[in-house]
């Protein structure tokens, strides 16, 4: 009688530590903290879109790919690179690959790396800082109504444990996303290729702006995005955008702009993570989406061909929507 065993998270005698650091090749040892990579599933992505991060509750590593919107544990990371149907198949492939390694493997017990904005400066506003802006059709004037800052440093302080060291960051093109109540929700660093983004606070962005008395709301992806877009001058439309495009905005949120709004759409980026996006708030809340694919972002649009041009592309793409939602 041949006996098989059922592997879980639990009982897999390989840590998911080391799993991690093998398919990938990572030169650093996973102990808690989280890492940015290049995906492995968009063979476009230039800046590091994929992050494996320690899940505290199970006590193992897990992977989030922003760029495709694939996330799991170890054996639903080989299932999607071998294309395993199976999870048990997953998890002896990870043996196989592990059976030329001579070591004792161990059950780990991570101690969580948690980082946290805990000081920043707000600095004077500069030349480049208008000329960063101005190419996306971004005036001061929606820079100080929706309260963003240029910032001359931040401090993040990273604790492991009793163990504390603080990282001082000054970049000279740094700006904070801040809400009405002067708090920072979000710093932006447009000039880095890695962690253009650091989220401070829970922050939908434009929430605190938009006025609920217009026809159509759109949720787009990212402040910038709204600043770009309302350069345009669309008189009857607000604009909000969640987090992220992976932050998915709450039931109770959705249903409030469905009372005050008679269109809701979102349009976010013209890339995988976007279309994706746009397709699970149409499954989950009946959402229509516009679908603007001349760049890859509003912004960018308005960056390469300027706010008329721009405009008059995205009409014809706008109307089309509306048809498509009256039909729906």
């Amino acid at each position: 009688m041949i006996q098989t065993i059922t592997y879980t998270n639990k009982n897999f005698p390989i840590p998911s530590n080391l799993i991690f650091q093998k398919i990938f090749k990572l030169t650093e040892t996973l102990e808690g903290q989280s890492v940015k990579i290049k995906s492995v599933f968009n063979k476009k992505d230039k800046d590091p879109s994929m992050i494996l991060f320690l899940d505290d509750k199970e006590n193992i590593y897990r992977f989030k790919d922003f760029s495709s919107g694939n996330y799991g544990d170890a054996a639903e990371l080989v299932q999607l690179l071998y294309n395993i149907p199976s999870r048990q198949d997953a998890f002896r492939k990870i043996i196989e690959l592990f059976k030329d390694d001579d070591f004792q493997f161990t059950p780990q017990n991570y101690q969580k790396e948690l980082k946290e904005v805990t000081s920043f400066k707000v600095r004077k506003w500069l030349l480049l800082d208008s000329q960063f802006w101005k190419q996306y059709g971004i005036s001061g004037s929606f820079l100080k109504k929706y309260n963003i800052k240029p910032l001359s440093e931040y401090v993040i302080t990273i604790t492991k444990g009793t163990d504390q060291k603080h990282m001082k960051f000054e970049n000279p093109m740094c700006y904070g996303y801040f809400n009405n109540a002067g708090e920072l929700c979000k710093i932006y660093n447009p000039a880095r290729k890695t962690a253009k983004f650091i989220k401070v606070k829970e922050f939908t962005q434009g929430e605190e702006q938009i006025t609920y008395d217009k026809k159509c709301l759109i949720i787009a992806s990212s402040l910038k995005d709204i600043g770009a877009f309302q350069a345009m001058k669309f008189k009857d439309i607000d604009l909000v955008a969640p987090d992220s495009e992976n932050v998915t905005i709450t039931q109770e949120q959705i249903d409030k702009y469905r009372q005050c709004y008679e269109l809701v759409f979102t349009m976010f980026d013209n890339d995988v993570a976007g279309m994706k996006a746009m397709k699970l708030y149409e499954e989950k809340y009946k959402i229509p989406y516009i679908y603007f694919n001349v760049e890859k972002d509003m912004a960018d649009c308005i960056k390469e061909h300027g706010v008329v041009s721009t405009k008059q592309l995205f009409i014809p793409v706008f109307k089309n929507a509306l048809k498509k939602s009256k039909v729906n």
